[in-house]
């Protein structure tokens, strides 16, 4: 085996290195601080903490211009551009923001400005805009620091899984991203034929293909369960996550949001979550409350009517359909799959 450390292991022992420094010399409840300590830490490296750093070359006032790469080693040059011409990476890896932690940055930036330039590609189709491939944080703190423009260091970019892909590691790098992030992107790379199964999302990420599953299955929870979890999403690593997906097939979406809450307050292992789970399957089989999905049913961005469908196997379609030859032509239709004749 090679004495050569891999990437990982790189990553992982930067990270402990740069975490021990910002814990010692700041409280854990000082989130301002900490911000500063970070922005500190990451300036200049906008690709991580063991990759290239970036010199501030001059920022350009024009960004049609071409941008080259700075003068000396791997320096890439820094441009500041309008936010109006910064779009959000479409298959970003993060889906979920703390309005808090927001806050907390865009504080930062009114006192010392952006330390930390966010990493772009070129727009593939408007000229002088990019596209965030990380940094989607950053934006938003910029716009509500009021400020007009984002610094960016830009990357050659050769497919839109790439974006995907930068975005993946630049977030599981610092641990910015939890797994129902994962879940939400991996089901738009599904749904958008990026990638073809679990298989490829594994080979794409480098986890196993059960850890993919775990993680995937965060989405089969109910409505109710997965707007709770959205909510602190740090609370719910992919083996405490998937042990809340189980627990959802044994109890009441009211039990299942008390439990939830349990998690949180209590930091339940999953371990706990595990034996009470043993504990439930073995106890004496109860009537369990029937569990429902509902799926809105929309015209452009208004809602018409919505499938409603229960474990039992209990369908209910609620359509409001204001064009009658419309209407009519539904009717029609399910007539002809449930094998329906006209009344008499």
């Amino acid at each position: 085996m090679s004495g050569k450390p891999d990437r990982k292991s790189l990553l992982r022992s930067s990270i402990r290195n740069e975490t021990a420094a910002v814990e010692k010399r700041y409280e854990p409840a000082n989130v301002d601080k900490r911000y500063d300590a970070a922005d500190t830490a990451l300036a200049g490296r906008p690709l991580g903490l063991v990759g290239p750093t970036v010199s501030k070359a001059k920022t350009a006032s024009d960004f049609s211009a071409e941008i080259g790469a700075a003068a000396q080693g791997n320096d890439k040059a820094i441009v500041r551009i309008p936010l109006s011409m910064v779009h959000d990476n479409p298959l970003n890896a993060r889906h979920i923001y703390d309005p808090k932690a927001v806050k907390a940055l865009a504080a930062s930036i009114a006192t010392r400005g952006q330390l930390v330039p966010a990493p772009a590609a070129r727009h593939p189709t408007l000229s002088g805009h990019v596209v965030l491939i990380d940094g989607h944080y950053r934006k938003r703190a910029l716009l509500a620091a009021g400020k007009s423009d984002i610094e960016c260091v830009l990357q050659e970019v050769g497919s839109d899984l790439d974006m995907y892909r930068m975005s993946y590691l630049i977030n599981e790098e610092r641990n910015a991203q939890s797994p129902l992030d994962n879940a939400l992107a991996w089901q738009k790379l599904l749904v958008e034929q990026k990638i073809a199964d679990g298989a490829g999302i594994a080979e794409l990420t480098g986890l196993s293909t059960a850890a993919v599953a775990k993680t995937m299955s965060f989405l089969k929870l109910p409505e109710v369960a997965l707007a709770r979890l959205r909510e602190t999403p740090a609370k719910f690593g992919i083996a405490v996550g998937y042990e809340i997906y189980q627990l959802s097939k044994l109890l009441s979406e009211k039990e299942l949001l008390e439990l939830m809450q349990r998690t949180v307050d209590e930091d339940l292992s999953s371990r706990a979550l595990e034996s009470l789970r043993g504990q439930l399957e073995n106890a004496k089989p109860r009537k369990k409350k029937e569990v429902s999905r509902q799926y809105r049913i929309k015209v452009g961005k208004t809602q018409i009517g919505f499938i409603k469908e229960w474990d039992s196997g209990r369908v209910a379609l609620d359509i409001n359909m204001a064009d009658p030859k419309e209407r009519e032509a539904l009717v029609e239709e399910l007539k002809r799959r449930f094998q329906i004749g006209d009344l008499a």
